[in-house]
Formats: structure tokens, C-alpha cells, sequence
């Protein structure tokens, strides 16, 4: 009997949970710090192809126009007054903003003015045009 009183005395009863929390914040900024470089390609189009292209596309609004006429921004699919109004609001806050507009390579060259129209109308004055390598 005295011997499994001793043994109770020597028993923890708290658990340290400080090593656990630390790695669970460590894990929590990797998961944040690599959550910047995950590419949006939510969008699948046909690009046309350039010699050189622009390394800083990845920090731009997305805008994508479809052979069917289809516009997406940020890969949603929407309408021309959705983006003026999104396009509005946005440029009001980061007044550098810059646009990227993808197109599809055999769209015609009216569409793609047209929709430079509506971009430089909600107030982007920075536009660039996404072409692949």
C-alpha cells in the first residue's frame, strides 16, 4: 500500500500544451505565407503568344473575355455594369490599381476595345493585356 501512495505523489496532473500551440502557429503562418503564391486559374482560356511578358500580373484585377462574349472578373462570372460598379469602388482605394484583360485569341478586336472602354470608364487608367509565353 505505501508503495502505490508513492507512486500517486510522482504522477503529473497537468498537461504542458505550450510545444503543441507553438507548432500550431507555426504551421498557421506556413499555411498563410504560401495561401500568396497559390495561382488563380480558374478561368481556361486561349491566350495569344508574345516574346516577352509582364512578371507582375499575379498583383492585377483579373479580367477574362470569351469568344461567346462572356466577361469574368476574378474568375465570377458577370456583367459590364458589375464591373464598372466593382471596378468604381475598387479604384477608390488603390488608385494605382491595374487591370490585366485576357482574351481569347480569336476574338475580335472590337470586343476587346469595347471592354477596354468599360474598364477605362469605371476609372483604371492602367490596363494590360495577358498573353502566353
Amino acid at each position: 500500500m505505501a508503495h502505490a501512495a508513492q507512486n500517486n505523489k510522482n504522477q503529473i496532473g497537468n498537461i504542458n500544451i505550450t510545444p503543441m500551440v507553438d507548432i500550431l502557429l507555426v504551421l498557421l503562418v506556413i499555411f498563410m505565407v504560401t495561401a500568396n503564391f497559390l495561382k488563380k486559374d480558374a478561368v481556361n482560356i486561349s491566350l495569344p503568344a508574345a516574346a516577352a511578358a509582364d512578371p507582375n500580373v499575379a498583383r492585377t484585377v483579373q479580367v477574362a473575355l470569351f469568344r461567346d462574349g462572356k466577361i469574368f472578373l476574378e474568375g465570377i462570372e458577370t456583367t459590364e455594369k458589375d464591373i464598372v460598379a466593382k471596378l468604381s469602388r475598387d479604384v477608390k482605394f488603390r488608385p494605382n490599381m491595374r487591370v490585366t484583360l485576357s482574351a481569347d485569341e480569336n476574338l475580335a478586336y472590337r470586343s476587346i476595345a469595347r471592354t477596354m472602354g468599360i474598364i477605362k470608364k469605371a476609372g483604371v487608367n492602367k490596363i494590360a493585356l495577358s498573353v502566353k509565353r
